[in-house]
């Protein structure tokens, strides 16, 4: 009996193993729409993946070549340093998935890695992030190495039966038709759609305390309120950003002022647009108004030594924020042909030793923002004259005396304070930023604030061209200016000796080539001059080229910066 249960036993474990290997054998059916493939009930997964190499080279980027050309960073991994000066070759490579649930239901992952590669640097040995020792600056590498990291997740429900839209996590979001606030920061939404009309309430963090080791009431947020009224061809927006600052002058123990602020200092600033955009025949066009409302307080420790806030500036002092932006585009589609004119304007902070803060941007911290992204300035993205990285100081600022920033007896590097934070890696503006953000933002004495700049003047013209399928060639030139150029003029007081500046910053004259293979596949060629205006000549012949030697050897400030870039993209 025990015999016959354990042939039974031997006969259905063989049964079940033959048809384990016939039902793997049997192919299963599987639901493709699109791109997308069914992996589970009504689950469906689209794989992304993308290679975008590019190799630049630069020269003068400070338009002085009598200082030695320099590479901004030694990290492999500085995203500065990629898109800014510097001859390289560098690769954003990116991987992710994106999941659907029925109608209802969105998630995606996705993770990056942007690196410079050489035949050392591909190899991928200890010291990859740090080859050791200093360059001919001094200057160590850097050890940091993210690799891979995670850039963007988030999904979105859409509550059945409702208008409403649930979004958790940190996509590529922007606020204004223009495109003026936009990043992947994380935020929480919730959007309602009726009809035509889609509304939205947001709240976005730019920068938590976390990172320098505090909590409570230590960060930089936004909350966002808008909507969209979609009326084919045209479309009506608004919105307003309130930004709360307190990250910039949070208190870490170090009296006085700091890389983003002074200890104490505060910013509640309001955003108001409004704008059009839509197609009256063969012309496209886009409008939008901007305000910025809302108050800031200055530093409340007085602090001691070389960053001390002079007796002259009381504690806690209070600043007024007021002021506007316009944005304008348009282009006429002539077929083969398609000439455009663009238009920016952001008002001026004229004295950093008053109480009021009126020079125009849209964000409160220097942060990137898509005006080149949004289907109008699209054109003009590799252009550093109009909203690329910009450019650095002219000859670098070096050899400067010390300049307050505004306030006599107050000592502060001019090129990390007067001419902005960054002022080495970008001089007028921050990354994709058409306004200026960075010239200024220190001028005044105990605070911190984009809304302290010079104003701007940006005209963009060009030409797009199709002239076969598959193929857009693009030639354009960009005028440069701040709105006012008596901010600067005070900082730099003594050393002009009662000379005046220039509000030109520089010109730019660039193009670029797309050849698009196929869906999947395109190679870009693109190249800019970038002409010195005659404020960054004066700026230029402030700076000693060669401090080595007693006394001021002064720049020209009279070389054009180049850059020119091919890149090769591969996307799916």
């Amino acid at each position: 009996m025990r015999r016959c249960i354990q042939a039974l036993v031997v006969v259905v474990v063989l049964l079940a193993l033959g048809s384990l290997a016939l039902a793997q054998q049997t192919p299963q059916p599987v639901v493709r729409m699109g791109n997308w493939i069914e992996v589970g009930n009504d689950v469906f997964m689209h794989i992304m993946a993308t290679m975008d190499a590019r190799y630049k080279t630069s020269q003068n980027a400070d338009f002085e070549d009598q200082t030695r050309d320099r590479a901004l960073s030694r990290s492999p991994t500085s995203t500065a340093q990629h898109e800014q000066e510097g001859d390289l070759f560098y690769a954003e490579l990116r991987f992710g998935a994106e999941f659907r649930y029925q109608k209802n239901f969105y998630f995606q992952l996705l993770f990056e890695n942007q690196s410079i590669f050489d035949g050392a640097l591909i190899d991928d040995r200890s010291n990859t992030s740090n080859p050791g020792g200093t360059d001919v600056f001094g200057r160590a590498a850097s050890t940091e190495n993210p690799g891979f990291r995670v850039e963007r997740f988030f999904a979105r429900y859409t509550f059945t039966g409702t208008p409403l839209t649930l979004h958790v996590g940190p996509d590529l979001w922007q606020v204004s038709q223009a495109g003026l606030f936009r990043n992947d920061d994380p935020r929480i939404a919730l959007e309602a759609k009726f009809g035509d009309l889609n509304l939205y309430a947001s709240a976005k963090i730019n920068v938590e305390s976390q990172r320098i080791g505090l909590q409570n009431d230590n960060d930089s947020v936004a909350y966002v309120f808008g909507g969209i009224y979609d009326m084919k061809p045209h479309r009506l927006g608004f919105d307003v950003v309130y930004y709360r600052d307190r990250f910039s002058g949070a208190d870490t123990s170090v009296a006085g002022f700091r890389s983003q602020g002074w200890t104490g200092q505060k910013v509640d600033a309001v955003w108001l647009n409004a704008s059009w955009s839509g197609t009256i025949g063969p012309i496209r066009g886009l409008l939008q108004g901007n305000m910025v409302l809302g108050t800031a307080r200055g530093s409340t420790v007085r602090g001691s030594g070389a960053t001390a806030l002079p007796a002259s500036v009381p504690l806690g002092k209070s600043y007024d924020i007021f002021a506007g932006g316009a944005v304008a585009y348009v282009e006429a589609n002539l077929g083969v042909v398609t000439p455009f004119i663009g238009f920016i304007y952001g008002s001026s902070d004229g004295d950093p030793r008053d109480n009021k803060l009126q020079g125009f941007q849209a964000q409160d911290l220097n942060d990137s923002n898509g005006i080149t992204t949004n289907g109008f300035f699209d054109q003009l993205d590799t252009s550093s004259t109009f909203a690329n990285r910009d450019f650095s100081c002219p000859a670098y600022l070096t050899g400067l005396a010390s300049r307050s920033q505004g306030v006599p007896g107050n000592p502060a590097a001019v090129g990390a304070a007067v001419m902005g934070n960054g002022a080495v890696t970008e001089c007028s503006h921050s990354t994709s930023n058409a306004f200026s953000s960075r010239i200024g933002n220190s001028s005044h004495s105990g605070l911190v604030s984009v809304f302290s700049n010079p104003g701007t003047f940006n005209i963009p013209v060009g030409l797009k061209v199709s002239p076969l399928k598959g193929h857009e060639m693009v030639g354009y030139y960009v005028y440069r200016a701040v709105a006012d150029s008596s901010l600067i003029e005070i900082a730099f007081g003594p050393e002009l000796a009662g000379r005046s500046i220039s509000t030109t910053t520089y010109h730019g004259i660039g193009g670029q080539w797309q050849w698009t293979l196929n869906p999947h596949f395109d190679i870009r060629l693109s190249g800019e001059v970038a002409v010195p205006g005659t404020m960054y000549k004066d700026l230029a012949r402030l700076s000693d080229c060669n401090p080595n030697v007693a006394g001021v050897q002064a720049c020209d400030g009279n070389d054009p910066a180049l850059r020119a870039e091919a890149r090769f993209r591969a996307r799916f």
